[in-house]
């Protein structure tokens, strides 16, 4: 089985592409639904960020309002570090149980969906890094039109990743996505169709 991680920085549109790799039996891990399936789930990080990032970020039914997390998470490096360092241990052993059981199901392709690949060195493992590149007016629209992120907070998160060239310097594999989305389908076709599994 190919292990393929798959980023870009916020906006670039990995998710589509993503999705795209499903439509041709890939099984898709993305790292963000884990990291929120955890952060709703498990009681010891829930302690912990209730600690350092105050009890507010829950509600009294006990459910995190992620935009009060996000506000203080996205503040500054320091406030995202104590937050991946948290989370990213536990999303690598749910990717890890998910790449068992896509060896198990005799799949072809394991697609990891991560935006902090890098950063959480998710690319340890995998076979290659496809990253997702977009200009920033394309980025900043997108995220615009698909979530209430406001222009600053855009910056504020934009800031706080790798820089896209230093994940392009890193990857494998790039794709640009600045044109229409059926331009974005054909080049992950031919891409998949270049992996030859």
């Amino acid at each position: 089985m190919y292990i393929l991680g798959v980023t870009g920085n916020i906006g670039s549109g990995k998710s589509t592409v993503s999705k795209r790799f499903a439509v041709h039996g890939a099984t898709v891990s993305h790292s963000d639904d884990l990291a929120k399936e955890i952060l709703h789930n498990d009681p010891e990080i829930r302690r912990q960020l209730s600690e350092h990032f105050g009890p507010d970020i829950f509600d009294e039914s006990g459910k995190l309002q992620r935009n009060i997390l996000a506000e203080r998470a996205f503040v500054n490096r320091d406030a995202q570090l104590f937050l991946n360092h948290l989370i990213h241990p536990e999303v690598r052993k749910l990717t890890l149980r998910l790449i068992e059981t896509a060896k198990a199901e005799s799949k072809q392709l394991f697609v990891m969906d991560a935006p902090l690949l890098y950063e959480a060195h998710g690319d340890s493992i995998t076979d290659s890094v496809l990253v997702i590149v977009a200009d920033r007016m394309f980025r900043e629209g997108r995220v615009e039109r698909r979530s209430q992120i406001t222009s600053v907070d855009f910056e504020r998160r934009d800031a706080l990743q790798m820089p896209i060239e230093e994940k392009i310097r890193r990857a494998e594999h790039v794709i640009h996505n600045d044109g229409t989305l059926d331009e974005l389908l054909k080049r992950v076709d031919l891409f998949y169709q270049e992996l030859n599994l």
